[in-house]
């Protein structure tokens, strides 16, 4: 803005141009036929919700501003300069006056430049704080869904919210500010100072400036989807390789050699994201033409016009000067640069609108289970649980997951839950800890209802170990202390000791610092198992849900791992999908389900005595060949 003084200046904005031309539109052979069709309406109340992420740092961005509007004031000095030194300085062989205006060329860029830096700090400031507090405010809502959103959504796209969607906040989330308020007080300066120095060449350079507002409608559409599109094609692509790229996926790939596969179908996505780009970069190649012809028309037309006031000396005033014509030649690059980017406006807020739009879809996400307003603390529970006609559906469309089940569990009893694969038993025991709650009915632990106190008190007192053990790439202390962070390293070792880990553990390389890998997969089976026993061992939990994972154990570890389970379900109330006899065995009460109803319920002698369902599974799944029922009835253990 400072170097506009002649020429150059305008060369320079033509230049430049050829940036803003990527946001203008696209060529229509690499739009489609679609261009036309309009973007998804934007949300009632977006605008309002994004201006309120600016609210707690409203005096950084008035600091912003009032660098804004110093800097474009300054701008407009330059070509005033140029102007004295053409037509004062060098016909009157003023040399102090000369030196004095080409000083005031080289000081203007200068405090313009320390404004610059000053406003480009506040800004990048306030836009890295906005994007810090969306994205924790976007992952503490996270945290706060129910399980059924985690079962539905991939973690790749989920990943891509978080990161792809609020970084790309970061580049709209001041410069649609800075840039309105920039142009505008830009232009509207421009404009005075061109009207103060010749009326009738000022109106001739505003009669261009039309040309740059025509198309916006109909670019922003353009914009707007493409920005959508981009965004969600990058999101499938970080889906897969988050599917992929990980130990799980490496291995499947390589054991049932689709590699080739699978680089096809990540080459498949990655051109899609590549067509993307490409067209993006291609936007408005046709009106970028246009608009630079446009924009080289207003300079010819003033040259033209102007060099006839000045040759017939009838310019206001009298005797239009030739650097008043230079002067406002330069001026042209003020007024027909804002004015492009202004017609741009259009489109950066729907392109902007279209990032905020996905974040926000997660943000509008209701948690299906949420504590009641009121709900008190649950204060620390004897173990007595109460299914009341609990019934439970995944979809509305589906049949009962869990259909008029009613149970009670005794503070220190053995629960065994038995039945066929999709009887319910896991769904079962999601019920407990409130990962979902019930459509009918209620579940009651030590009489209170598990909906009138919070998900944080109700969770401190459940623990629970499930087949498929979750473990996170760190040490194995801090994957023990995850479970109870105040724990001691005396708590630490008791609980490892308590899980038959600890001598393992010491004998690694750097004991309880050693990592483990992603998922603990450094680890054998039996190992992750016990770990697992270990940190829920440390919790203390009242509440103990188990879903036997020794089934697919060496012998070795699967014995370690009964002997870590018998002292963790001693005194606690517990919950077992049983996959073993000895549990059934060792069981207070057995709960046999089918289809979503509670069919038998007994001990191992009451059911076999029945010759249900549970004599049945008993004879085809848990009663060890050649065992007579006597001598199943005498084993012992847990």
């Amino acid at each position: 803005m400072a170097g506009g003084g002649g020429p150059g200046g305008w060369m320079g904005f033509s230049r430049s141009l050829g940036g803003m031309g990527r946001g203008f539109g696209l060529h229509r052979e690499l739009e489609g036929r679609d261009d036309d069709r309009p973007p998804a309406p934007i949300p009632r109340g977006l605008v309002r919700r994004v201006l309120r992420l600016f609210h707690p740092y409203r005096g950084q961005v008035l600091l912003v501003l009032a660098c804004i509007a110093a800097t474009a004031g300054i701008g407009l000095i330059p070509p005033i300069l140029v102007r004295g030194i053409i037509d004062r300085a060098i016909p009157g062989r003023d040399v102090g006056r000369l030196t004095l205006l080409v000083v005031g060329l080289v000081v203007v860029p200068v405090v313009s430049g320390l404004i610059g830096v000053l406003q480009s700090y506040c800004q990048v400031m306030v836009s890295q704080r906005v994007v810090f507090d969306l994205r924790n405010t976007l992952y503490r809502h996270l945290q706060r869904l129910s399980l059924r959103f985690y079962t539905t959504t991939r973690a790749g796209e989920i990943l891509s919210r978080v990161n792809n969607d609020v970084g790309a906040v970061q580049s709209v989330a001041m410069g649609t500010l800075v840039g309105v308020t920039g142009n505008v007080l830009t232009m509207a300066g421009t404009i005075a100072v061109l009207f103060a120095m010749e009326w009738r060449l000022a109106l001739l350079a505003c009669a261009i400036v039309p040309s740059f507002l025509l198309p916006t409608r109909r670019v922003g559409r353009i914009r707007h989807r493409l920005s959508r599109e981009t965004q969600e094609k990058q999101s499938e692509l970080l889906a897969l390789m988050q599917e992929v790229l990980n130990i799980g996926g490496f291995i499947l790939m390589r054991l049932f050699g689709q590699a080739d596969f699978e680089a096809e179908r990540f080459g498949d996505r990655n051109r899609e994201v590549m067509k993307l780009h490409i067209r993006q970069a291609m936007a408005g190649r046709w009106l970028f033409m246009v608009l630079s012809v446009c924009a080289a028309a207003g300079p010819a037309l003033i040259y033209w016009y102007g060099g006839r006031l000045v040759m017939r000396g009838t310019g206001q005033p009298p005797g239009l000067t030739v650097g008043t014509v230079i002067a406002f030649v330069a001026y042209l690059s003020n007024l027909y640069r804002p004015a492009a980017q202004l017609a741009n406006l259009y489109v950066d807020v729907q392109g902007a609108l279209g990032v905020f739009v996905r974040v926000y879809e997660y943000l509008d996400m209701v948690p299906e289970v949420q504590d009641r307003p009121g709900a008190a603390a649950l204060p620390p529970v004897r173990g007595h649980i109460r299914f009341e006609g609990v019934t439970f559906a995944y979809r509305p469309d589906q049949s009962p997951a869990l259909d008029d089940v009613s149970f009670e569990i005794q503070p220190g009893q053995l629960v065994a839950l038995v039945g066929p694969s999709g009887a319910g038993k896991s769904t079962l025991t999601y019920l407990v800890p409130r990962f979902y709650d019930p459509q009918a009915g209620r579940i009651t632990l030590d009489g209170h209802d598990l909906r009138d106190v919070t998900q944080y008190s109700l969770a401190a007192q459940i623990g629970m170990v499930t087949q498929e053990t979750f473990l996170f790439h760190a040490s194995v202390r801090e994957n023990l202390l995850y479970a109870r962070p105040d724990a001691t390293e005396a708590d630490c070792v008791a609980a490892a000791r308590a899980a038959h880990i600890h001598d393992f553990v010491s004998a690694l390389p750097d004991g309880y610092e050693t990592l483990i890998g992603e998922r603990g997969l450094k680890l054998s089976g039996g190992e992750r198992q016990r770990l697992s026993l270990a940190r829920t061992i440390l919790k203390d939990p009242r509440i103990l849900i188990l879903d036997e994972a020794t089934s697919s154990l060496d012998s070795e570890s699967e014995a370690a791992i009964q002997a870590a389970l018998e002292p963790l379900m001693r005194g606690r109330t517990t919950l077992v999908i049983a996959h073993r006899l000895s549990t059934i065995l060792a069981a207070d009460l057995i709960l046999v389900l089918d289809h979503g109803r509670l069919v038998e319920r007994g001990t191992h002698a009451e059911l076999l005595a029945r010759g249900g369902l549970y004599a049945r599974l008993y004879e085809t799944q848990f009663r060890p060949r050649g065992m007579t029922d006597g001598g199943a009835a005498a084993k012992g253990g847990v």
